[in-house]
């Protein structure tokens, strides 16, 4: 993935990792950072790799947006890294300009290449809709697991924290909207096939028996 330019200069994922560090005001190895973006950003946006956080870090610092500490991990060298108030700032005038014209631009690779997919053996394709099934399923999993979390640790009483809860609560109902939505696209595709969801049902047909008239 490109990252988009801002007006800043600085790619939205900048703002991205600033957003992760001053979620919780805390001091994070590059590695935990994409650890909290996978459990946060992660459920409606993207999570960035290690190495693309290190590469925003280092843009950030250059505009002294974060600061870094060396700390001990045991026997190992780490390097925290922290917001600073001219972060903060930036992170806040970002935040505040919601330009109300964007697109909504969903871009889904597996639909695509189910829409691409005419003429093939339908079974592939149901096994990749199934593979995304169960992809999908994971990362409901990861995102419950989150909201438990942050209310084992308390942090969802934050009021600071509301509107990041609620997002998160969206991003749960997304993923419960998408294995639906998949489930029922797989099920259209497997139509008239050995794996037609009508063949689940064993159930007696039965028949019809219509009530014979009899004229007066």
């Amino acid at each position: 993935m490109s990252p988009a330019r801002t007006s800043s200069g600085l790619p939205v994922t900048a703002y991205l990792v600033l957003g992760v560090l001053a979620a919780n005001d805390e001091q994070l190895t590059a590695g935990e950072i994409k650890t909290r973006a996978e459990l946060s950003v992660g459920h409606f946006y993207w999570s960035p790799s290690v190495s693309h956080v290190r590469r925003e870090l280092n843009r950030l610092l250059a505009r002294g947006m974060v600061g870094e500490i060396g700390a001990q991990s045991g026997k190992r060298a780490i390097t925290l890294y922290e917001t600073t108030d001219a972060g903060l700032d930036a992170l806040r005038r970002w935040v505040q300009h919601f330009p109300g014209q964007d697109r909504v631009v969903i871009k889904h690779p597996v639909i695509l290449k189910t829409w691409l997919a005419r003429g093939q053996d339908p079974e592939h394709v149901i096994d990749t809709l199934e593979r995304h099934l169960e992809a999908t399923r994971s990362r409901l999993d990861e995102a419950l697991w989150s909201r438990q979390r942050s209310r084992e640790l308390g942090i969802v009483d934050d009021p600071e924290q509301r509107f990041s809860f609620a997002v998160l609560d969206y991003a749960i109902r997304g993923l419960y909207a998408e294995i639906s939505n998949i489930e029922q696209l797989r099920d259209e595709i497997a139509a008239g096939t050995t794996r037609d969801p009508a063949k689940r049902a064993r159930r007696p047909k039965g028949q019809i028996r219509r009530r014979v008239r009899v004229d007066s």
